[in-house]
């Protein structure tokens, strides 16, 4: 054989016994081997992926040295995602991008522990629409009173191209029906940016509920009117009829109260905070001692002060007549050793048991026990914080004084929201009544709502109307105080809206190449801007 033909031999024939070592032949031949197992190349390749477009790939010991690499989602071959998928337990659609499925392979052991919660179908539909290049903005909305089990499903596209549309849907709604609970049931609906308003003609006015759980301040107000008494001796009244207040359910320090006296009664004011009615959901509670020397008959009112909209509002919790007899009497012993007792005085001594006082009475009053909000039943809505409010009620009233007439086409043509920053107009879409030439919005929000969006609310009016606009609008808040219905006006504004032509309502819009918004010139309809799957 000539030596030029075979200038190398493998280098596991150092690994043969001596004997073969030697055999240039046996060399050459598992130099076939080596190129299998070792690769042809001495010198360690990085650690790649290994596809048939690879130049000079490596041997099988480097490949299952880099076997880790196809076991990442984000790295391994496109046909190895099904294998990969079997092991996480999760079937991927054909219908799927590349890109969804590698996500879903790396993020779905994490969300087993989710299923069947409305944190989970969230975060697994987030994932979906964010690897699809549609957003990633998904909603759910679980809080329906008459419908327990019902809930609803609001994904934001940034894409209007109806094939699309219709596919992503029928994916989410495959997602939707493998990850929610057995008993439930829901809609989907699909915002897409399909219209634009390209003349406005709205107003919007702020108003705030309650300061943050922090900042709210309260007063509970204890107002003494006896039935007959001088004016002059109010003054002395105020020392001498001892008014306590306390929680039921925890007692409270409190600073110094503000003394009140007018010329036919005298009241007593505390001052509270947030926490203090956090401890006490159960209400609180007034004790009287009468420290005078003579029966006291007269009222006792109790007021709830309050800040909704940075206006003091009051409320009375509890009005109730009083009669309250003496606590302390002269007292004498006789030769018998019997206390005789006498005329009472507003005075005491520390040894009643000799001639001197006695304390003739319970030194207070029963209590008379009162509430105040109603709060919820659930009453921990996170860490640290605790409802005192079970549920308010928002309503808007906008009264149309021209045109004269007001028809019912021209009301139906005017929009009225509740609006937070927190969320879109959709969340607060009210039920809307609509009768002469007045509009009434209701919105029922439970605490747990509106506790991030205490001062961040906007009643918002809009014209659709081809003509000019004049009216009133009045918003409400209606809440239980004491379990009775208390309502306060928080707004009370006119208002003068310009007229909307009608080809400039509503008109489909697109975005050109440089991201800028194109309105069409001659395609103006009037429509909703939402599409639904039920």
């Amino acid at each position: 054989m000539n030596e030029n033909q075979f200038k190398s031999v493998s280098t596991y024939q150092q690994y043969l016994p001596a004997i073969l070592q030697e055999d240039t032949v046996l060399g050459q031949f598992l130099l076939a081997f080596e190129a299998i197992l070792s690769g042809e190349d001495t010198i360690s390749n990085q650690a790649q992926i290994i596809t048939k477009d690879t130049q000079k790939p490596p041997g099988l010991e480097e490949i299952i040295d880099n076997i880790h690499l196809y076991f990442n989602p984000q790295q391994t071959p496109e046909e190895f995602l099904p294998w990969l998928a079997g092991w996480v337990a999760l079937s991927l659609r054909n219908d799927w991008q590349v890109e969804v499925k590698r996500a879903f392979i790396q993020k779905i052991v994490g969300l087993y522990r989710l299923r069947g919660t409305k944190a989970g179908l969230i975060e697994i539909l987030s994932i979906y629409l964010k690897n699809s290049g549609f957003g990633e903005k998904v909603e759910v909305f679980d809080q329906f009173t008459n419908f327990p089990h019902y809930f609803q499903v609001q994904l934001t596209l940034n894409d209007r191209n109806p094939e699309k549309y219709w596919r992503q849907a029928k994916i989410a709604q495959a997602i939707i029906d493998q990850q929610k609970p057995a008993q439930t049931f829901y809609s989907l609906k699909i915002l897409v940016p399909t219209m634009q308003l390209t003349k406005q003609s709205q107003v919007a006015y702020p108003f705030k509920l309650f300061e943050s759980t922090q900042n709210q301040t309260f007063a509970i107000e204890l107002k003494i009117t006896p039935n007959q008494i001088d004016s002059a001796q109010i003054d002395q009244l105020a020392k001498q009829l001892v008014v306590q207040l306390q929680g039921n359910s925890k007692l409270i320090t409190f600073s110094a109260p503000q003394t009140i006296i007018d010329n036919q009664s005298f009241s007593v004011k505390y001052q509270l905070n947030y926490q203090h009615f956090r401890e006490n959901l159960e209400g609180f509670n007034v004790k009287l001692s009468n420290r005078t020397d003579q029966v006291f008959t007269g009222n006792l009112a109790i007021k709830l002060y309050f800040y909704i909209n940075e206006i003091e509002h009051t409320n009375t919790v509890l009005e109730q007549s009083i009669n309250l007899s003496p606590i302390l009497k002269i007292c004498r012993i006789n030769s018998a050793k019997e206390i005789i007792e006498g005329n009472t005085i507003f005075s005491q001594v520390s040894q009643p048991q000799i001639s001197g006082m006695k304390i003739t009475e319970y030194l207070w009053t029963p209590p008379y026990k009162f509430q105040t909000f109603a709060a919820p039943r659930q009453q921990e809505l996170q860490p640290e914080v605790t409802a005192i409010i079970e549920k308010i009620e928002l309503e808007a009233i906008v009264e149309i004084t021209e045109p004269n007439p007001v028809t019912t086409d021209i009301l139906n043509k005017i929009t009225v929201r509740f609006k937070d920053d927190i969320s879109e107009f959709h969340l607060f879409t009210p039920e809307t009544s609509v009768a002469n030439n007045q509009i009434t919005i209701k919105r029922t929000i439970n605490y747990q709502h509106f506790l991030q969006a205490l001062d961040k609310l906007v009643v918002t009016i809009q014209n659709l109307n081809n003509i000019d606009i004049v009216g009133k609008v009045t918003v409400q808040v209606a809440l239980n105080i004491n379990q009775s219905l208390s309502t306060h006006t928080l707004v009370e504004k006119t208002f003068n809206l310009a007229s909307v032509p009608m080809n400039d309502i509503l008109r489909i819009c697109r975005r050109n190449e440089q991201g800028e918004i194109i309105k069409e010139p001659n395609n103006t309809i009037l429509g909703t801007t939402t599409q639904s799957l039920n």
